[in-house]
């Protein structure tokens, strides 16, 4: 079960009490989708749930990650308030947000999580985003506008400190977002490819581009496993690239 309210500033504040059901998130969209069809804007997200209770069944499970989906664009900044460790970095939940700014506090934080969400915005985030997830030797990527050489310049830096300890690693590669690339940046990742095809095990390309379906598709005359899947098939281009 899950107690909500939207607030007059735009913060969904969602508080869940028990197992989370499908019919507690259409409740959450019968009231927040007439808001934002009449001209209201989100302002962020509040999850306040000092212990977790997980969903009552599968349907709940999916509902979550449906209404995630459909809202993610609406929603520049998410704030999580728990103690409970699966909540505050569960993966899957954080990334479908790809917008957005995530922050987790602790329990009995909530007022300063609400003071952060209604905060002034701060300066756009970088085209290119990743985390690492050591246990499954993962670099999840998401692109979100236009990529500059200088970007991913930066970003080429983080990665190889990343290859250069924990050689071979697979990489999800969002690019449901992307809007274009500068030519440097598409010379740097060449010379990247070329040089790293050995530190890359598995690669996973998440978008609906049909660029994305003819790169999988050519000729590999290396070890490297590539595979394409749908934006909406990102939890199962976790669960293969992790597999």
């Amino acid at each position: 079960m899950i107690h909500f309210r939207l607030s007059d500033s735009g913060v969904l504040v969602v508080q869940p009490s028990g197992p989370i059901t499908s019919e507690d998130f259409t409740a959450i969209q019968d009231q927040v989708d007439p808001w934002l069809e009449s001209g209201g804007k989100l302002k962020g997200l509040l999850i306040d749930a000092p212990d977790f209770p997980g969903w009552k069944d599968l349907a709940g499970l999916r509902s979550h990650f449906r209404f995630v989906r459909d809202h993610h664009r609406e929603i520049p900044r998410i704030a999580v308030v728990s103690n409970d460790e699966f909540l505050s970095a569960l993966p899957k939940l954080a990334r479908h947000f790809v917008k957005a700014d995530f922050r987790r506090y602790d329990a009995g934080e909530t007022a300063e999580a609400l003071t952060w969400i209604e905060s002034p915005p701060e300066p756009r985030l970088p085209s290119i985003r990743h985390s690492w997830f050591p246990a499954e030797q993962l670099v999840w990527v998401t692109v979100d506008g236009k990529v500059t050489t200088e970007e991913y310049k930066h970003f080429l830096s983080h990665i190889e400190a990343i290859l250069a300890k924990h050689s071979p690693v697979s990489f999800l590669v969002n690019f449901e977002d992307l809007e274009g690339v500068e030519l440097g940046a598409l010379i740097k990742d060449t010379k990247f490819g070329f040089t790293h095809i050995k530190d890359i095990k598995r690669m996973a390309l998440v978008g609906d581009s049909k660029w994305i379906k003819r790169l999988t598709s050519l000729p590999n005359p290396f070890s490297l496993e590539i595979k394409s899947f749908d934006e909406d098939q990102e939890h199962q281009a976790w669960n293969w690239i992790t597999s």
